[in-house]
C-alpha cells in the first residue's frame, strides 16, 4: 500500500500488477485534493476500504485478480458505500451484455479497456470525482427544497 496524503478524499487503486498501481498512483498525484491508495491485494484492499468508506471517493479495480474478482470486490465496495463511485478495468474482452448489468446493478459507473492511455485515466477519474460531488449535493438540495416547500405550506 502506497499513500500520498492530502484531503480525506480517498481513491484507492486495485490491480495485481504492481507496474499498473504505481503507473496509475504516479498519474493521479496530479489531481489535487485526493489520497491515493494502492493495493496489489484485492483483500488487503477490502479491509482498508472497511475502515475508510466514509472518505473513499472513487476505486479503480482490475477486473482478473487472485483472491477476489474485481466485480464481486466493486459489488462488496457498493453494499458498504452506494456513493463511491468504481471504476472497472481489463485487458481481456468483456461480454457487453454481463457489462450491461453491472452497469444497470450500479456496480460498475466506468469501464476502461487495458492498454490504458494515461489522459484516459485521468479524465475518467476526474469525471468520477465531479460525479461523487454531484451525488453528494443532492441530497442536500433535495432536503432544501422540501424544507422550502413545508415553509411555503404553513
Amino acid at each position: 500500500m502506497n499513500t500520498d496524503n492530502s484531503r480525506n478524499r480517498i481513491v484507492g487503486i486495485v490491480d495485481d500488477d504492481l507496474d499498473i498501481v504505481n503507473l496509475f498512483r504516479d498519474a493521479l498525484t496530479a489531481i489535487s485534493e485526493v489520497t491515493i491508495h494502492t493495493f496489489t491485494d484485492p483483500i488487503l484492499a477490502m479491509e482498508h476500504f472497511q475502515i475508510n468508506e466514509d472518505a473513499y471517493v472513487l476505486i479503480i479495480s482490475d477486473l482478473k485478480m487472485p483472491g477476489l474478482s474485481g466485480i464481486e470486490f466493486l459489488r462488496k465496495v457498493k453494499q458498504k458505500n452506494k456513493f463511491t463511485r468504481t471504476i472497472l478495468m481489463t485487458a481481456f474482452d468483456i461480454n457487453d451484455k454481463l457489462f450491461r448489468n453491472y452497469t444497470k446493478e450500479k456496480i460498475i459507473d466506468a469501464f476502461l479497456q487495458k492498454p490504458i492511455k494515461i489522459n484516459d485515466l485521468i479524465n475518467e477519474v476526474e469525471t468520477q470525482l465531479c460525479s461523487y460531488e454531484a451525488q453528494q449535493e443532492a441530497p442536500a438540495q433535495v432536503s432544501q427544497q422540501s424544507k422550502k416547500f413545508d415553509y411555503e405550506l404553513l
